[in-house]
């Protein structure tokens, strides 16, 4: 497991404009042929994923509180407190997620967030 501090630029960039509900800033972490997978959902280059993070990030205000952090042959996962103005009915709470990211040239080419079971208190599969 690495420190929070040592995680690569380009994912300190997407964690901050995550925070300040910035989708321009989030979407240029982005390469343009990245693919994000939500939840077993698959967004395929930036206009598909500026599309997903404008409604299920930015307009309910997701905040992303970094909880652990490592690095494992060149990829990151990070744990996250997420939280937000979406709807809880059916989520657990506190929300812990995990983004696995896999950056080439500074910019993330892949995301993953699953849930995370074991932190996330009442998760309903």
């Amino acid at each position: 497991m690495t420190n929070k501090n040592e995680m690569p630029t380009v994912i300190k960039d997407f964690i901050s404009a995550m925070n300040l509900h910035d989708g321009e800033a989030v979407i240029n972490t982005f390469a343009d042929d990245a693919l994000v997978n939500d939840v077993a959902r698959n967004f395929w280059g930036k206009e598909a994923i500026k599309k997903w993070s404008d409604e299920e990030i930015i307009k309910p205000k997701v905040t992303f509180e970094t909880d652990e952090v490592m690095e494992h042959y060149g990829d990151h996962m990070i744990t996250a407190l997420t939280d937000g103005e979406y709807d809880k009915t059916k989520a657990p709470d506190p929300l812990y997620l995990d983004y696995f990211f896999t950056i080439k040239d500074n910019k993330i080419i892949r995301m993953f967030v699953f849930p995370n079971k074991k932190k996330s208190i009442n998760f309903r599969a």
